[in-house]
């Protein structure tokens, strides 16, 4: 906690307490006599329980600190240890620190697996595959746009795609590149056009929008990362997003823009969105030029960079490139979005 006291907030005549929970960190209030179940819920924080269905242990968390009225249980159910107590009944009479492994904030979803069907595998180029999966009826997968998930397929290691499409509905769409010198890649490919259900376990990672932003949106990717990008567009139009959205996109050769035709229409349709495409049109796969092509393109655009949000989909080289360009332009670091910091942290 940042206190080690009781602390109050006058609402009225309302106290509140502050609650803490590890190894999330997780922390809200409750208030005077509010179960912390209800307090949770209340502010959109997720705690599994079942309360409609009588079952009354499954909300057990293991108090550290502080102290609570009720949450013992109740006769004939299973019996809780001695720092034990259930949250749909237990209040807080102070600030309390509670072991619990499963929450989920507000900005935060259950990380599952579910098996899909394989509906789909289409050519987009010569080495792009559209991959269209559907969920099982009544299952419908839950993401933020930008998350991406993992393909669970025999033999096959760390198959993690960025999900393309919105989210909303049964369907989910992956852009998947099969280089002939990757054996993952080509495993992976076999597997999705041999076999009719493919597991995956999703959501994944912490580069999302998970509501409208009242900031400009800038969209910077490279190669098949268009598909986080495409994912991000589609659910901010299908929200009215107003905002100016600028999109980039780039590759080292032209016929690598394998769905070019699709920001094109956004940005003819739409008037707050621009589309700029990046070719450095060199075919030496080895070659990292095209990373400050497409850093300089975005740095041609005169904007506040105060006011906008920035999401990139690329290699760590990339994706670093633009934050060190952006940074002394203004944008905040925390304004700025990738997968890449998380899974490839500067040291």
């Amino acid at each position: 906690m940042t206190s080690g006291r009781s602390w109050e907030l006058i609402e009225g005549l309302q106290m509140h307490h502050r609650l803490r929970f590890q190894p999330s960190g997780h922390e809200f209030d409750a208030g005077e006599g509010e179960t912390i179940l209800a307090a949770a819920l209340r502010q959109g924080y997720k705690i599994p329980h079942a309360c409609d269905n009588g079952v009354c242990h499954i909300c057990a968390a293991k108090l550290l600190n502080g102290k609570v009225a009720g949450g013992a249980g109740e006769s004939g159910r299973r019996r809780l240890g001695a720092d034990e107590v259930l949250l749909c009944k237990a209040t807080p009479a102070g600030d309390c620190e509670f072991e619990l492994r499963r929450i989920w904030g507000p900005n935060e979803l259950e990380t599952k697996t579910l098996a899909f069907q394989i509906k789909a595998v289409t050519a987009l180029s010569d080495d792009v595959y559209q991959v269209q999966l559907l969920a099982p009826a009544g299952a419908l997968p839950e993401f933020f746009a930008g998350q991406y998930l993992e393909l669970l397929a025999p033999g096959v290691e760390a198959a993690f795609f960025s999900i393309a499409n919105a989210p909303g509905t049964r369907e989910v769409e992956l852009h998947i590149q099969v280089h002939q010198e990757s054996h993952n890649a080509l495993l992976i490919y076999q597997y999705l056009t041999s076999e009719s259900v493919v597991r995956a376990r999703l959501p994944l990672g912490k580069c999302f929008i998970s509501g409208v932003p009242d900031m400009d949106v800038t969209l910077i990717a490279a190669g098949t990362g268009f598909a986080q990008i495409k994912s991000i567009v589609e659910y901010l139009l299908a929200q009215g997003f107003d905002r100016k959205l600028s999109i980039y996109w780039g590759v080292r050769q032209s016929q690598e823009m394998y769905a070019r035709a699709l920001p094109e229409a956004w940005a003819e349709r739409y008037e707050n969105i621009s589309f700029t495409p990046v070719m450095a049109d060199n075919r030496d796969n080895e070659w990292q030029g095209h990373h400050a092509e497409l850093v300089r393109a975005v740095l041609a655009e005169r904007r506040h960079w105060d006011n906008s949000l920035v999401y990139v989909s690329g290699s760590p080289t990339m994706v670093y490139t633009a934050m060190d360009a952006l940074a002394p332009l203004g944008l905040p670091n925390e304004q700025f979005f990738s997968d890449v910091l998380e899974y490839a942290p500067r040291g």
